[in-house]
């Protein structure tokens, strides 16, 4: 049994080990409420765009616009969010392993190249044989809409020039701190989600279609890409405040081990001091 006083340096480090999960925990719960709150505000406006676009898509044929236009999926690129930090649990893993399952599911004759954002993602396909694009680091403050738009905007450019023929995004959707489940769909071209309400009603364009389109699918597709960054900063906080919660639980069962070890070694050190004098004074007796 280890000493008296190995247990107490191990409890001591316990307790310290908890006062940190214990304010990483409340800090993940200050940021989880911050950034629920923004993808909350920002879905309404997202769903009406995606609804817009689509009702101006069955009004012209898809071939007449180059982010509508179908071409045979040759060559895909996967758009991948994760985390730049870790202590959220298996969050990150479980998107890595999506993404690694669409490429299994993908691989052969089509062509397979990733955008990483996030230095989970950068580091875990760095060391792996796949074809890398561009890599964002993706650190909470810098989620923002004008970093989207960058990273839109590459991503349009290497699809209008044939440099990619579709585009996937994998990223966490945030349901609550419990559950956030990582998600595969299309970005490029544009496809209509499913469940939008789009309503035959014939309705008098101003200025036309074609010019409209023009305008909101760009738009469309940064939306997207800020949408997925702002799903997965939230699906983050809200795994880390789960584990954070967790690890200071199992600290404190942790604590009452220890204390119960603690408490048996020093009974039977005392016992033993106790026969030790008692030993004496018989010897002394004879």
């Amino acid at each position: 049994m280890p000493s008296l006083r190995a247990i107490r340096r191990r409890i001591q480090s316990v307790k310290n080990i908890q006062q940190i999960t214990r304010a990483m925990y409340m800090i993940a719960t200050t940021k989880l409420r911050r950034a629920q709150a923004e993808v909350e505000s920002t879905r309404p406006y997202a769903k009406a765009l995606d609804e817009t676009i689509a009702r101006l898509v069955l009004r012209i044929p898809r071939e007449e616009h180059p982010l509508l236009r179908q071409r045979e999926e040759k060559k895909i690129e996967l758009v991948l969010f994760t985390s730049d930090r870790g202590l959220c649990g298996a969050f990150n893993e479980n998107l890595i392993r999506r993404a690694e399952q669409f490429i299994t599911e993908n691989s052969g004759e089509k062509e397979i190249s990733l955008v990483l954002i996030g230095k989970k993602a950068i580091d875990y396909f760095s060391k792996r044989p796949v074809k890398i694009v561009q890599k964002y680091f993706n650190p909470e403050r810098e989620v923002g809409f004008e970093k989207a738009r960058t990273i839109a905007d590459e991503i349009i450019k290497r699809f209008l020039s044939g440099d990619t023929d579709a585009v996937y995004m994998i990223y966490s959707v945030f349901q609550s701190p419990l559950i956030h489940r990582p998600t595969l769909s299309q970005l490029l071209p544009f496809q209509p989600k499913e469940g939008l309400e789009l309503i035959a009603v014939e309705y008098r364009y101003e200025p036309d279609e074609m010019t409209i389109l023009n305008e909101l699918l760009p738009r469309q597709i940064r939306m997207q890409v800020f949408q997925a960054m702002l799903e997965t900063r939230a699906s983050e906080m809200g795994a880390r405040m789960t584990a954070m919660d967790l690890a200071t639980q199992n600290a404190g069962e942790m604590i009452e081990k220890l204390t119960l070890q603690m408490n048996r070694a020093r009974q039977e050190a005392i016992t033993k001091e106790l026969l030790d004098i008692i030993t004496g004074a018989e010897a002394l007796k004879k």
